[in-house]
């Protein structure tokens, strides 16, 4: 039977395609505050391109219990399961007995690796420190999505949003407000 870990402990986990999940959270169906992997225990299994959760987590600011029955799929979309946590942690021991489970980091023998760098591009969490256009193409997590920014004499063009923490940036692109991310718009040369 496989032994139940704390799910920080099984994370960073890396999907064949190249996307990684660095940090799992669920908000408290009690008090609603943000309640992270490090605060729930369970199992976790990573299945070719789905991984699978199956934990109990306590909430730090109520106190309150309440399963975490999920699949997380290569895209990073987080898709709930409807069935009783027991029933489902039983399919999920039941279905990954024979296969190599996710090494839990309090097993490891070797040092732990560092920790994860800083997202490269740039981090802007002042919107008024940005020039935005006036085209707006909509909102997300409360903040209005400009069509594009400036940022220090450079163009951003919206690219995505993306929930907070759940994002990787390249030296192109800008954060802007924790959720919206813009791809510095390309200057085009003529020869």
């Amino acid at each position: 039977m496989a032994r139940q870990n704390t799910i920080s402990s099984y994370l960073p986990v890396t999907f064949p395609n190249g996307n990684r999940v660095r940090r799992f959270g669920k908000h408290c169906p009690h008090c609603h505050a943000m309640v992270g992997c490090e605060h729930m225990s369970g199992l976790a299994s990573l299945q070719q391109d789905k991984l699978f959760l199956a934990a109990q987590g306590s909430c730090p600011a109520c106190h309150h219990r309440f399963s975490v029955a999920c699949v997380i799929t290569d895209d990073k979309r987080v898709h709930r399961v409807m069935l009783p946590l027991w029933v489902y942690r039983l399919w999920l021991q039941m279905a990954t007995r024979n296969t190599p489970q996710l090494p839990s980091r309090e097993n490891w023998s070797v040092e732990q690796e560092e920790a994860d760098p800083a997202p490269v591009g740039f981090i802007v969490n002042d919107v008024a420190s940005v020039t935005c256009s006036d085209e707006i193409l909509g909102r997300f997590h409360e903040q209005t999505i400009s069509a594009w920014v400036e940022y220090e004499g450079r163009r951003f063009l919206f690219e995505r949003a993306a929930p907070p923490g759940q994002f990787a940036l390249t030296e192109q692109e800008l954060l802007l407000a924790g959720t919206l991310i813009y791809r510095q718009q390309e200057i085009a040369t003529t020869a």
